[in-house]
């Protein structure tokens, strides 16, 4: 018999933060089944962020739910299960599968009905949207400090973070430790030392001891590499290495740039401005699979006798001579998604028109939104007078401890739920509509985006719209999934924004499950065929997959 899970997620691994927020969720998930009648559910708490795949707990979950052991899942929100498209994707198709019968959250119920399901599907995406914004605002404010010059993580050795106030930080020099740093340095320098040489003196005879992690108290001998580390760090010579590029910092420096190139002179044994190799990126990277062992599509250029190059695709255990999958030329594969994207591209009327359902659903929900408020800031207010009440009873010995403490129970429960939604209903609101706004945006020029965008941002918008590409011989098979067969179908139903009940809170769109009762409504193929016989002898070396 399949028994129903309480999932509860909390967005960091630290112990002591948002405690709370995963005990309310618990609590009122707790609460939720003791209503429905569902029993004997199975707790499962996690504490990691769903920005990217790989939480553990939640692959048990669905892994239960596809054995069939599980088919209810009770959940504060629906973006407690992802913020992110992979597994979007993986709970939206454990519903239309029926492995799954029904998630609860605090809004409302999701099930496989179809529409249910789009807005299910919506809000997912507007939870991973929402997560990539956040991103993005705390980038841009970590942008800022380093212009200034400010550096915003943990202190390097021979430094220390020192806070001025509640709301800024700087990192100034640690004597004790800066002394050190500068040993090593003019040591390497010398000519006369090996890192090697000095990870041994710094662990026998200077007895060198750093702190592990953030901690206080528990420190280690450094070692090798975290010698080499320092020595290679440009932030002593009074500049700040972030993701490839080089800031100029406020902080001191602790050796000379000259010092510091006799370091790296000494380390290399290589010219100084040798530059080491950069990963080049391809349009369609980390988008397509391979249709005989299911590997990722990665990408290389081939540069013709004439000077032209060609970008293709390789399954990595073609390489190998294992899969018969033939290359696939971007050239040829390029100009069809570009079609195909057009056709879910906007008009400035469509767009125009989106943008008016959403303000219109958005004010008249508005009012509703002040009511639903006002009712939970009265009943957190009738909470407490009750639980005050409950507390003079039973000092009078009019009602047992365990009636006061069953009481007590409802009390509190009834108070996280409605403290909880008074504290986000307002910014949720917001936001959700600001997200709607942004996702029907990224429609307009889609394919124009599409070729400007980054690889990761390529694979993102992909994924959000349902897409998927899988090379199989000397065809693409191109599946597409919601919301992207919606739009490109738009055109058989001149009122399908009309059709569109509520945007953003509740989103449904008109089609229904009778009409589109597989994954990808939509499924056509590209044929590319084979790639020219020099590059195939190159990059085919055992004459496997030609037919």
């Amino acid at each position: 018999m399949s028994r129903t899970v309480i999932y509860a997620r909390k967005s960091t691994e630290s112990d002591d933060r948002q405690v709370q927020s995963l005990d309310a969720q618990l609590h009122w998930a707790l609460t939720r089944c003791a209503e429905r009648g569902l029993r004997d559910p199975l707790v499962i708490k996690e504490a990691k962020s769903a920005k990217t795949p790989g939480r553990p707990e939640f692959e048990r979950l669905m892994g239960l739910v596809q054995s069939g052991e599980v088919d209810t899942i009770v959940t504060w929100k629906a973006d407690r299960l992802s913020r992110n498209a992979r597994d979007a994707g993986t709970v939206l198709w454990a519903l239309e599968s029926r492995h799954l019968k029904q998630i609860v959250t605090s809004d409302r119920e999701y099930t496989a009905d179809a529409d249910v399901a789009f807005v299910l599907g919506i809000e997912l995406g507007l939870s991973a949207k929402y997560s990539k914004d956040l991103s993005k605002n705390v980038s841009r404010g970590i942008a800022e400090k380093l212009r200034r010059g400010e550096w915003s993580w943990k202190a390097p050795l021979g430094y220390k973070n020192v806070r001025e106030n509640a709301d800024h930080s700087m990192i100034a020099v640690d004597e004790e430790m800066a002394a050190y740093v500068r040993r090593m340095f003019a040591l390497v320098a010398s000519g006369n030392y090996s890192v090697g040489r000095l990870t041994k003196l710094a662990r026998d005879d200077w007895k060198l001891r750093v702190p592990v992690g953030r901690s206080k108290t528990e420190k280690k001998a450094l070692g090798r590499s975290g010698i080499h580390n320092i020595l290679k760090n440009v932030f002593y010579v009074g500049a700040m290495p972030v993701k490839g590029e080089v800031y100029q910092g406020s902080h001191e420096p602790l050796v000379s740039k000259e010092q510091f190139e006799l370091v790296q002179a000494a380390l290399t044994g290589r010219r100084l401005t040798s530059e080491r190799p950069h990963r080049q990126l391809f349009k369609l990277s980390g988008l397509m699979t391979c249709g005989y062992c299911g590997r990722l599509m990665s990408g290389f250029m081939k540069t013709k006798p004439s000077g032209r190059q060609y970008v293709y695709y390789v399954c990595s255990k073609h390489l190998q001579g294992e899969c018969p999958q033939p290359l696939v030329a971007e050239a040829k594969l390029s100009p069809e998604l570009y079609r195909i994207l057009s056709r879910i591209t906007l008009s400035p009327a469509e767009y125009a028109a989106a943008l008016e359902i959403a303000r219109q659903v958005e004010a008249a929900d508005m009012s509703a939104l002040d009511q639903l408020i006002g009712q939970a800031t009265a009943v957190i207010s009738d909470a407490a007078s009750f639980n005050a009440r409950l507390l003079d009873l039973v000092l009078a010995d009019k009602i047992s401890q365990a009636e006061f403490d069953r009481k007590r129970r409802e009390l509190e429960a009834a108070r996280v739920e409605q403290t909880l939604s008074a504290s986000t209903a307002r910014l949720a609101h917001k936001e959700k509509f600001e997200l709607l706004g942004a996702f029907l945006k990224s429609l307009v020029d889609a394919a124009e985006n599409f070729n400007q965008s980054t690889d990761a941002e390529r694979r993102d918008f992909f994924h959000s719209l349902g897409f998927e590409l899988k090379a199989k011989g000397e065809k693409v098979l191109v599946r597409c999934g919601k919301p992207a067969s919606i739009l490109m179908n738009r055109g058989k139903r001149p009122r399908w924004w009309a059709l569109v009940d509520r945007i953003g809170t509740e989103l449904r769109a008109v089609q229904s499950r009778e009409q589109y009762p597989i994954q990808y409504p939509i499924q056509f193929s590209i044929h590319i065929g084979p790639p020219a016989s020099s590059t195939w002898k190159r990059w085919n070396p055992r004459g496997t997959g030609r037919t």
